[in-house]
């Protein structure tokens, strides 16, 4: 992911350079398992329907959503906003699940019980951040000592470029910056490498 300014900016140099090019940005969402099963999310950024049109067939061949988001720089912007959301989410869900621990919850039955109910969401659901929850489940990166996923750094490198673009646009954004601050630590901590849900672990200061 790269920031929506940039994208704009590198659609103005390609077809500045080379009229009969057109650039597309197109970041996704689905996680490994969505690349796994060529069920990724496509947020497409183009300049016309008919460059829509040109690269659909191609990124349906990866992905089951191929959504157009709009102009230049769109398909970025949508993912920053997606991700900046879904790192919240994850931070609410190793809280939860830290807090089910702490009072002597069986964390298969919390996880069964959001899943059901108003909590349920991607990180309680699919990428479970406790352990024995997404064993249970079956998919989930802390069921694999947190390997496999979407690294912690590349969230924090996200949430940078989202609480950025809040800047410019004069908007405050707590909960990203704040969740933000949170990945910078676990990064500086030495769990850049592990998938994001490793908050969990972080949070109660363990080590993975």
């Amino acid at each position: 992911t790269i920031s929506p300014t940039v994208s704009k900016s590198i659609q103005e140099m390609v077809t500045l350079v080379s009229p009969k090019h057109d650039y597309v940005d197109a970041p996704v969402s689905g996680g490994v398992k969505g690349a796994t099963n060529a069920t990724l999310s496509f947020m497409v950024g183009t300049s016309s329907s008919e460059t829509f049109a040109l690269v659909q067939p191609l990124l349906q061949k990866m992905g089951k959503g191929i959504i157009p988001c709009g102009g230049p720089g769109s398909g970025s912007a949508v993912k920053l906003c997606n991700n900046a959301a879904l790192a919240a989410q994850m931070m609410g869900i190793c809280e939860a699940m830290n807090l089910g621990d702490a009072l002597g919850v069986d964390p298969v039955i919390l996880a069964k019980v959001m899943n059901v109910s108003t909590a349920k969401c991607w990180s309680s659901e699919v990428n479970n951040p406790h352990p024995d929850a997404a064993k249970e489940i079956g998919s989930g990166a802390s069921a694999h000592k947190y390997e496999g996923g979407f690294g912690t750094a590349l969230m924090l490198k996200d949430l940078n470029l989202a609480v950025d673009c809040g800047e410019e646009q004069g908007l405050v954004l707590p909960i990203s910056g704040m969740t933000r601050d949170w990945y910078r630590l676990a990064d500086k901590h030495g769990y850049g490498k592990k998938d994001f849900g490793v908050m969990l672990q972080f949070l109660k200061g363990a080590k993975v």
